[in-house]
């Protein structure tokens, strides 16, 4: 048994976004108030928005035409995209549906 226990690991990838200044300014104080980076607040913004946009969750569930655990299309062609660039075969990739 451990006391510490293991470490939650995200797959993070890098974005770039152009904000207005007014905006970034308003980001970097509510980062300061707080007490957190960029990414953090970022992510915790998106995160809430996708969770009480009503709107977005109905029409992101009108387009799931897969198969559970499987990513839709355009999802799909980045993913293979992003392997192909790394050198990593389908076959040899964890399954999408594996991950957190």
């Amino acid at each position: 048994m451990t006391y510490i226990p293991r470490q939650t690991k995200l797959n993070k990838e890098r974005i770039e976004a152009k904000l207005e200044i007014g905006l970034i300014e308003e980001l970097t104080l509510y980062c300061e108030y707080l007490d957190s980076d960029r990414d953090y607040v970022i992510s915790q913004a998106l995160e809430i928005a996708f969770r009480k946009d009503k709107g977005f969750a109905e029409w992101r569930q009108s387009r799931t035409d897969t198969a559970p655990g499987e990513l839709p299309g355009s999802d799909r062609q980045r993913m293979k995209t992003q392997r192909a660039r790394a050198g990593v075969s389908a076959e040899t990739a964890p399954s999408a549906a594996g991950k957190i």
